[in-house]
């Protein structure tokens, strides 16, 4: 009994282990990353490899394009970079076709530019500009230099990601995507290459994507990870560890020149270490490449790394390479009825459960409050989650210039799915330094050359006030300190200020007493107003200042010494420009009174009102710019100073910088300009052809304005966008002066 006891107690043990092994065994089958998707039905299960290599890789969406064609099934899918995007984009669910006119339908010159549309810019950060700064910054955090992270920043670029992915975003593991999927990228910190295959699909592909120093770090299970090229351009040992009998894989790479003869400038020298990172991991599985499995080379001459606009060549590349391996690709390809059941296992796969969102939840780290953002955030709890829509929100809200990466996941967890915006606060939001540059000369004649540095704290002292110091030097000197505080739309501005400058001496609208004066100025003030959207301001303020002029011998009908200057101004500005530098469309208007008056000892007594437009009509790649300055000054007693002045590249052409000076001004031009270089993404470099026609001059008193006395002036010019500021080549003409002018800065 005791020897049949014990088989009968271990056969139950044994029974109730096998139970507890087959019933965990469906979960098992689930987490396996070999488990085939696929019947095979006699057939080689196929890997589908594809490499990084920027817009070269189109080429893959044309070998794919081919594959359809000749009924190839692709089991499993490994890719880096670019291969990572088309690779994500076809595992989902997508046929060749559906991939290009995705790739079709994206701006590829703007997806890669993170900087904000100037129109969506709040009026604030609108001035901040129209200083003679560059449109960029230089972030302060604990006290220390903040570089960027990334040149490019990638936030238009993972919000598109993010956008195609979307539907896909509760599947945690790639190998429950309609075709088996695996992103590759490198471990930062060991440089390990990181093959993907479960968790965020969008942060897998962009991490993949994310070359080093253009975009930021992915940070992703506890990894930093970018651009899988670095580690593995061709994951051909990824592919093969998905259980695959035989690989197809396309590389796009262009190997490292063989020769120091073809390495003749910088650009060879840059090309060439693009070239040898990761070349030792590409032979190596390019040699491990035998029997029946396929590589397919696209010739790559006149594609470039940064070539997206050039996709329709890049895809035809990629088909007629494919096309070139028609042997080896034939005897890959199945029969009409293999293709029809592998097509309908896919699109079985392919129609993701809508992820209906429970919660919403904003993780915001910026200095704004986050009850400004929760409106912006359109899905409410109870809805289905949009990728377009929630592309748009997340869009808003970045532009709002206060976060460095806005971006969404969704939280799947007991109680719930739960949205997650996460708004991370930009690096140079809070505390930054802005620079900028103005050269103007016309080669003998004059030369002019002010520099200027702004540092901006928008949050001063924790006041939630915008203090913000301003300096520019050169042949003027201007500094100013102010304190903004908005309330709601109202506004209130402290300033102080000093200046020094210089100025021809006038009488009635000519330098009859000649000679050049120094004046050195300072007061300070304060501002309020109202903003009205981001679209326009009115001013009110007052100055309590003065001047103290060097007179140098000149008799300018005043003491020596400090005067006493107090006035009271109001101002209104409209700025809907699109852009400072070549503006578009839009418009700039701006008036501005100023009465100096007698009290508190001020010793001037004039009213001067002036009025500047700037309106822009676009016509395809043509653009012409209309503006007019009207200014005038009334009740003038010490009239040594001209209020206004013309002269200098765009302002009456051909003469000398501020030559013509006065109380009085009239003055308008048209200016056009033509862009002849091709819009390019990423390294965009806008160059035009232009010219203008101008009219106007400046007189002493109202009683002399004639259109008699209008003088003209032409000027043609060529001029680029640059990095550093608008640079212009130019020459003008007036009447018998003649100039030729080089500017870099700002002129409209």
């Amino acid at each position: 009994m005791t020897r049949n006891r014990c088989p009968a107690r271990t056969r139950a043990i044994l029974a109730a282990l096998l139970a507890l092994v087959f019933a965990f065994l469906p979960a098992v089958a689930r987490a396996d990353p070999a488990a085939p998707a696929f019947t095979a039905n006699g057939r080689p299960r196929i890997g589908l490899v594809l490499s990084g290599g920027g817009a070269k890789g189109f080429a893959h969406i044309g070998v794919i394009e081919e594959l359809e064609r000749r009924h190839i099934p692709v089991d499993v899918i490994s890719g880096t970079s670019m291969g990572a995007v088309v690779g994500s984009m076809y595992a989902i669910g997508n046929d060749a076709a559906q991939i290009k006119a995705i790739a079709s339908s994206i701006d590829w010159v703007s997806v890669f530019n993170d900087r904000h549309d100037r129109r969506d810019l709040s009026f604030r950060r609108k001035r901040e500009v129209r200083d003679i700064l560059l449109d960029a910054r230089l972030g302060i955090v604990d006290g220390k230099v903040a570089l960027p992270r990334g040149v490019l920043g990638g936030q238009r670029l993972f919000a598109t990601v993010q956008e195609i992915l979307a539907p896909w975003r509760a599947t945690q593991d790639f190998d429950r995507l309609p075709i088996p999927f695996r992103a590759v990228a490198t471990d930062i910190v060991t440089g390990d290459a990181v093959a993907m295959g479960s968790g965020n699909l969008s942060t897998a592909v962009f991490a993949s994507m994310s070359i080093p120093a253009a975009f930021p770090p992915v940070k992703r299970d506890g990894l930093l990870l970018v651009d899988g090229m670095i580690a593995d351009n061709l994951p051909v040992d990824v592919a093969r560890a998905m259980g695959v009998d035989v690989i197809i894989a396309v590389d796009v790479g262009q190997p490292p020149r063989a020769s120091a003869d073809d390495i003749t400038n910088a650009i060879d020298v840059f090309s060439q270490m693009q070239s040898l990172l990761g070349w030792a991991s590409i032979k190596r599985q390019r040699a491990s490449m035998t029997g029946r499995d396929v590589l397919i080379d696209p010739d790559i001459t006149g594609l470039s790394v940064t070539g997206f606009t050039n996709y329709a060549l890049g895809i035809e590349r990629g088909r007629a390479a494919a096309r070139k391996m028609g042997d080896k690709l034939a005897a890959l390809a199945v029969s009409d009825a293999q293709w029809a059941e592998y097509l309908a296992q896919r699109r079985a796969r392919t129609d993701p459960s809508p992820i209906v969102i429970d919660k919403v939840r904003i993780v915001n780290t910026s200095t704004l409050p986050t009850r400004m953002l929760e409106p912006m955030i359109t899905t409410r709890p109870g809805e289905t989650l949009d990728g377009s829509r929630m592309a748009r929100d997340v869009t808003a809200i970045f532009k709002l210039d206060e976060f460095e990466r806005v971006d969404y996941s969704v939280d799947f967890g007991a109680s719930g799915n739960t949205l997650v915006v996460n708004a991370l606060g930009g690096r140079a939001s809070e505390k930054y330094f802005m620079a900028g540059a103005l050269l103007t000369t016309n080669f003998g004649k004059t030369s002019t050359f002010d520099l200027a540095l702004g540092y901006t704290d928008r949050n001063f002292l924790g006041t939630g006030a915008e203090w913000r110091g301003f300096a520019r030097v050169g042949n003027d000197v201007l500094l100013d300190v102010s304190l903004y505080k908005q309330f709601g739309r109202a506004f209130v501005e402290p300033i102080a200020y000093y200046q020094k400058y210089s100025s021809e001496i006038v009488r009635q609208g000519s330098q009859e007493a000649g000679g050049l004066l120094q004046v050195h100025g300072g007061g300070a003030g304060i501002d309020g107003g109202w903003v009205f959207g981001n679209w326009g301001e009115f001013r009110l303020g007052f100055r309590l200042g003065g001047i103290n002029p060097t007179e140098q011998g000149l008799d300018i009908g005043i003491p020596p010494g400090w005067i006493t200057d107090t006035d009271w101004r109001a101002g209104f500005t409209v700025d809907t420009l699109d852009s400072l530098n070549f503006p578009r469309s839009g418009t700039f208007a701006q008036l501005q009174f100023v009465d100096h008056i007698g009290v508190l000892g001020g010793k001037f007594r004039r009213e001067t009102l002036g009025l500047n437009v700037q309106k822009p009509h676009s016509f395809g790649e043509t653009t012409i710019v209309f503006g007019g300055r009207l200014g005038t000054t009334t009740r003038a007693v010490n009239d040594y100073l001209g209020d206004y002045a013309l002269g200098g590249f765009l302002n009456m052409s051909g003469l000398r910088r501020n030559s013509l000076i006065g109380q009085q001004l009239l003055f308008g031009r048209a200016v056009a300009f033509h862009r002849i270089s091709s819009q390019a993404p990423i390294l965009d470099l806008p160059v035009y052809i232009g010219g203008s026609l101008e009219a106007g001059n400046v007189w002493g008193s109202t009683s002399d304005i004639s259109l008699s006395s209008l003088r003209t002036a032409v000027s043609g010019f060529i001029a680029a966008d640059t990095p550093l500021g608008p640079l212009w080549l130019a020459v003008g003409q007036s009447r018998s002066d003649t100039s030729v002018y080089l500017v870099l800065g700002r002129v409209f």
